[in-house]
């Protein structure tokens, strides 16, 4: 066997060595290729998955616009009817039958806006507890109007000003809420 190998000639040696330094080369060229390949790929994947994120975030944002849209809308309603009641326009029983009407036709999912805010609105947090503070503060006014109501006191002018004023610091939390909300959606 090595009378074989000492009889090839140089120039066979050396061309040997060519093919053989060419498939390596080819061999590194590929693997360099491949790996380029995946790291594009990759990269490619990341991109269309914060893509696909940040759509879902935006229209999970769009809906909780919505939803706080037609709680607010709903709670206005109820403060404009409550103050006909305060001024003696209507009674509490047409007031709750009023409420109650609206309420059959607008439910506001009240976990679902939680929901979203929570997963998807965190920086909202902050401002959503000032509204549901205010909120508060509007629905202390009108418990103890209710309670004045129910011991025979009709006549709640001295609650108007009081409610008026709270109510409108809540309108103003909630026009806050969805302004950062939009933001925060468009920049989604």
């Amino acid at each position: 066997m090595l009378e074989i190998l000492k009889s090839v000639d140089l120039k066979s040696w050396l061309g040997l060595a060519g093919v053989l330094l060419g498939a390596l080369l080819g061999l590194i060229g590929v693997f360099l290729a491949n790996r380029s390949n995946l790291s594009r790929l990759q990269l490619q994947l990341e991109s269309e998955r914060q893509r696909h994120h940040s759509q879902v975030k935006r229209e999970k944002l769009e809906e909780l616009y919505v939803l706080l849209s037609h709680w607010v809308n709903m709670f206005f309603s109820h403060y404009f009817k409550l103050t006909l009641v305060m001024k003696g326009e209507i009674d509490y029983n047409q007031y709750l039958d009023d409420i109650i009407a609206d309420g059959a036709d607008k439910k506001t999912d009240f976990q679902r806006i939680e929901m979203i805010l929570h997963i998807y609105g965190r920086e909202l947090l902050p401002t959503y507890n000032e509204v549901l503070e205010w909120r508060g503060k509007v629905n202390d006014i009108s418990a103890a109007h209710k309670a004045d109501y129910k011991q025979g006191k009709c006549n709640g002018e001295e609650y108007i000003k009081p409610y008026t004023a709270v109510h409108t610091q809540l309108e103003n939390k909630v026009e806050k809420l969805k302004s950062e909300l939009a933001e925060l959606a468009a920049n989604a």
